[in-house]
């Protein structure tokens, strides 16, 4: 599949969203928009004394192809080592964390703050480049602070693909302030440009363009998609995943996964025990997470989560409780819990 098409729809990296549990979850709803890791640090990667045989932080099923480990840093050098081992673990594509603008990622020097230093950006992406096989890209902002004319992002954009050799970059429609907001604010407060984005793509026809940032439907999908190559969704695929079971019709022409809630359900809590079974010791909580909106917009809604957010219901099992909460499901919305995608009215 070509690589702007396979782009077409793509899940954001999101810290504490996007773990391997989330991702599998996913999988269940749609097999082709593109996956992306939690951002994982170079050193995170290179320091890892815990191989079976690669750091646990690289853990994936293999399921969630197509999937792309989102790296931090600013090092050419540790970056390149980081993208041998994702390769050499199976990931299909790496991403370079050019965006993000929390207090923790600007102390280490990386993510947003990287946007005023283009050149360094490049060589970091040229020595990645050189050191693996599979497609490095770059997810960024349209500015950071006070550079943030359409004539700063546009210089940016030709830098890194000049000197870095980047042909795909993912560009969050917004500034980043570095003070002033916190991550959440960053994401809402600093005012959409989709429009810069769109100018990107005329000025530099040649280059992949996805846009990111404040999409939370398909109708707005729909008039976004024919200016870029691809749209990449965030918190929407987390606080409303539901509507994703029909993306591998709408936007890929292949028939849906078609699996109903109460089999994604089922299915997902297979996925976690076996996790359980072969050591992993993530948190009821943790399991619960990317399966909590799951019937977000039905009737009884609450009651669902609820029942799911309970820890008294944790003490179950979580293949317990999930029967369970199915068995409650079938007379609170007993209609959510067993139409297929293909027959929803979305």
């Amino acid at each position: 599949m070509e690589q702007a098409f396979r782009h077409k729809i793509s899940i954001a990296p999101m810290i504490d969203i996007t773990y391997e549990h989330f991702r599998v979850f996913f999988r269940l709803l749609t097999k082709n928009c593109v996956l992306y890791t939690e951002m994982i640090h170079e050193n995170a990667i290179n320091l890892s004394r815990i191989l079976k045989p690669f750091p646990l932080v690289l853990d994936y099923s293999q399921v969630e192809h197509p999937v792309v480990c989102q790296l931090g840093g600013n090092d050419p050098e540790k970056l390149a080592k980081a993208a041998q081992i994702v390769e050499q673990a199976g990931f299909d594509e790496i991403n370079l964390n050019i965006g993000c603008p929390s207090e923790r990622v600007q102390d280490g020097a990386f993510g947003a703050c990287l946007m005023k230093e283009p050149h360094l950006v490049a060589k970091c992406m040229k020595r990645m480049k050189e050191a693996v096989k599979i497609p490095c890209t770059v997810k960024c902002r349209l500015g950071v602070d006070n550079l943030d004319t359409y004539q700063f992002v546009r210089d940016f954009i030709e830098i890194v693909n000049k000197e870095g050799e980047v042909n795909h970059f993912i560009m969050h429609a917004r500034k980043a302030y570095l003070k002033g907001l916190n991550p959440h604010e960053n994401r809402t407060v600093p005012p959409l440009k989709y429009e810069w984005v769109y100018q990107l793509k005329k000025e530099f026809p040649q280059i992949t363009f996805s846009l990111n940032g404040g999409i939370k439907c398909t109708e707005h999908i729909e008039q976004v998609l024919p200016n870029v190559d691809g749209i990449m969704i965030g918190r929407t695929a987390h606080e409303n995943p539901w509507i994703f079971s029909d993306f591998d019709r709408r936007y890929y022409g292949e028939q849906n996964q078609n699996y109903n809630r109460k089999e994604i359900l089922e299915y997902y809590a297979e996925f976690v025990e076996q996790k359980r079974a072969n050591g992993c010791k993530g948190s009821t909580q943790m399991c619960v997470k990317p399966i909590i909106n799951l019937f977000n917009g039905e009737s009884n809604n609450k009651n669902y989560r609820q029942f799911l957010s309970n820890t008294d219901n944790h003490k179950l099992g979580f293949r317990g409780m999930i029967n369970q909460v199915i068995e409650h499901m079938k007379e609170w919305n007993h209609e959510a819990l067993l139409v297929r995608p293909n027959d929803y009215k979305f």
